[in-house]
């Protein structure tokens, strides 16, 4: 069996995002991220708290957190990743609820061939223990990411859930906080949704690392120079993946590829692209068949392209235009499986930029096939965050 990737912009992921909020009440929702928002950064030691240090088996996982005085907060070191696997997760911190403690905090270290984006993760952990997204914050460089997510059965809220995810190179942190609220109204909920992550940034505040390097970061990734205009961005990439062409010399078509081999194999592509856009270009019709003719020229192996979703989305902040995410199956000439091709395509002024991600099939499903598909949805995001940043820029 083929792992299906679920992509995070699809119209349903978005929408469920969207009847979360109404259906929970965007005032629970506002009194949840109003009871929360303080600047993320070293604080005091509160009162009732403590340092805590912490050694999870690796270098880059040794330093502090804050812990209530009391808390019982039990580690092991984490299983190394095995070689030729794509990585591994291991539970590497517990800490009970108690009366100092409103959630059930469990702290998940993931040993990873490559450096990953952690929203992706985030995303993936929170959906395998059942929960909701409704609300996501994201650093600028993708290096951390925080998840708001509920259960909610029959109208009645069952819990409600804070994570953080960090990227450390090539290791990655989850931190879940996790309680059931006092009732299973729509007030108790955000109540307690406010309280765990006022309870977890605390925490998190103190968080420091050994390394002395900061929290999160990319290390083990090399910058390419993308230079388009006037504007110049760095855009990391891993050692998963190869520089085949790289034109963003400053002028006027501009195309980066990036290639991924494995065992000799074709294992990713990744395409960044800025061009003059055709009159009257429609983001919908045109970007469609504009993708068509990318996908047919990838491999004289690839036969039909299913288009199986096409959704409107806001271009990136400070940028006017339109914004539209494509998700294409792809068929073999033969009648096989071939893949699935994600992309966004941005049209701002006289200018069209596109980002997509060629994924083959990978075999099985779950957290390994998950795993696998990493490196290119970290190379994806990352190229489409650097699209944005020369969109946005002066």
């Amino acid at each position: 069996m083929t792992g299906r990737l679920s992509h995070p912009e699809t119209k349903l992921g978005r929408n469920r995002r969207l009847d979360a909020a109404f259906r929970y009440g965007v005032v629970g929702l506002l009194i949840w991220l109003t009871a929360c928002c303080h600047v993320w950064a070293q604080q005091p030691v509160p009162a009732g708290w403590r340092k805590q240090t912490f050694d999870f088996g690796s270098t880059d996982l040794r330093g502090e957190i804050l812990v209530p005085a009391n808390a019982d907060f039990q580690t092991v070191e984490i299983q190394p990743r095995q070689a030729g696997t794509a990585g591994n997760v291991t539970v590497v911190g517990k800490i009970a609820p108690s009366a100092a403690v409103p959630a059930d905090v469990t702290i998940m270290a993931l040993d990873l061939q490559y450096p990953a984006a952690a929203l992706r993760v985030c995303l993936y952990e929170v959906g395998l223990i059942g929960l909701e997204v409704f609300s996501r914050s994201i650093a600028d460089d993708l290096s951390s990411a925080s998840v708001r997510s509920m259960r909610v059965k029959d109208g009645r809220f069952e819990q409600v859930a804070y994570s953080h995810c960090l990227t450390r190179g090539t290791k990655l942190l989850v931190f879940h906080f996790i309680a059931t609220p006092a009732g299973t109204d729509e007030e108790s909920a955000f109540a307690t949704g406010g309280n765990i992550e006022t309870f977890a940034r605390t925490a998190l505040d103190g968080l420091t690392f050994a390394d002395g390097k900061p929290v999160s970061h990319w290390a083990g990734m090399t910058d390419v120079r993308l230079k388009l205009g006037s504007r110049t961005v760095a855009l990391p990439v891993s050692p998963a993946w190869s520089i085949a062409i790289n034109d963003f010399q400053g002028g006027i078509p501009a195309e980066l590829n990036m290639v991924r081999k494995r065992d000799g194999k074709d294992a990713g592509l990744v395409w960044l692209g800025a061009f003059d856009a055709p009159a009257g270009f429609d983001i919908a019709r045109d970007g469609e068949t504009f993708l068509r003719d990318f996908i047919a020229r990838q491999s004289p192996d690839f036969g039909s392209a299913k288009l199986l979703s096409s959704d409107s989305a806001p271009p990136p902040d400070g940028v006017e235009g339109t914004k539209n995410h494509f998700h294409f199956d792809i068929a073999t000439k033969t009648g096989g499986e071939a893949g699935e091709v994600f992309a966004t395509v941005t049209l701002s002024g006289d200018r069209l930029y596109t980002t997509a991600w060629w994924s083959p099939p990978v075999s099985g499903d779950g957290r390994a096939a998950f795993v696998a598909r990493l490196p290119g949805m970290t190379a994806f995001d990352l190229a489409r965050r650097a699209a944005d940043r020369m969109m946005a820029a002066p």
